[in-house]
């Protein structure tokens, strides 16, 4: 179903993609500790394919996208993948951005609103914050010279081995991680040191105060529809989704009962709905 390649972009960058169906242009990005495996498992992407041209990329940093070394914060991250988007021709696409992802989405709207359409912002990071989590876990790992040297200290104690399987029931919860799910998680690309200090970098981006994470919402024109769980355990929904409806120009909110944070897995329906009520026009 899916083709795949990967589009060269100079300069130690390159971005990895997936593509499938034709039609209107979908562009998917995954969030934290994820590739494009993550939208291409999803409920939403495979019915996507039927009616739309949907791109899943592998973030720069991540999965087989490549990146410099600390030129990776969220515009640095949306700027690889506008040259992708004009590389492969995409026309105006709906940009469907989950949790980190969403930061990366309004990056791109915010700098580059010329090669976008609508924005979907599922259970959205926005606003640099206190995250117990990621700033303990990962952000260490972004520290010139000693970041890598803890990030293969960690893979030596397998903390990280041990830590990720509890991440992701925090993930789903209150809904089960699906099998398919985790039996096809790309644990190696995920766990590899190298990996994760490109993971700290962007937990560092959300840093309290953090210039790299603070997006000029009032640039973000582009239509944006933002979905959220009312039972999200990673993205608390008060301080991120609802309060960045209410500050983009063009916000609207969807929130749904009793749904965590993996949305586009646990409650496809409505997220599907989502993105189709913006192809509509654009088809």
């Amino acid at each position: 179903m899916w083709s795949e390649q990967t589009l060269e972009l100079g300069s130690g960058r390159s971005l990895h993609l997936h593509q499938a169906g034709r039609g209107p242009d979908v562009l998917l990005i995954h969030g934290a500790l994820t590739t494009s495996h993550d939208w291409r498992t999803s409920p939403v992407a495979a019915a996507l394919a039927r009616s739309c041209r949907v791109t899943a990329i592998d973030r720069p940093g991540h999965g087989r996208s490549r990146r410099p070394r600390f030129e990776g914060t969220p515009r640095d991250q949306a700027a690889q993948i506008a040259q992708g988007i004009e590389r492969l021709g995409l026309q105006r696409p709906i940009v469907v951005g989950h949790s980190f992802g969403g930061l990366v989405s309004l990056a791109l709207a915010e700098r580059h609103a010329e090669s976008v359409g609508e924005l979907i912002l599922l259970a959205p990071i926005a606003f640099p914050e206190p995250r117990t989590l990621e700033h303990s876990l990962l952000a260490p790992r972004a520290v010139p010279f000693a970041g890598p040297l803890f990030s293969r200290l960690a893979e030596r104690t397998a903390l990280d081995r041990t830590m990720l399987p509890l991440i992701h029931r925090l993930m789903f919860d209150p809904q089960p991680v699906p099998d398919h799910w985790r039996e096809t998680y790309p644990f190696e690309k995920i766990l590899d040191p190298a990996a994760l200090v490109f993971e700290g970098e962007d937990a560092a981006a959300i840093l309290p105060l953090s210039a790299a994470g603070t997006i000029d919402l009032a640039a973000v024109t582009r239509p944006a529809h933002v979905l959220t769980g009312t039972a999200d355990r990673i993205v608390e929904d008060e301080r991120q989704a609802k309060r960045l409806a209410r500050l983009l120009p063009e916000g609207r909110l969807t929130e749904i009962e009793g749904a965590g944070h993996m949305l586009h897995h646990t409650h496809s329906d409505p997220v599907l709905s989502a993105i189709l009520e913006a192809v509509a026009p654009a088809a």
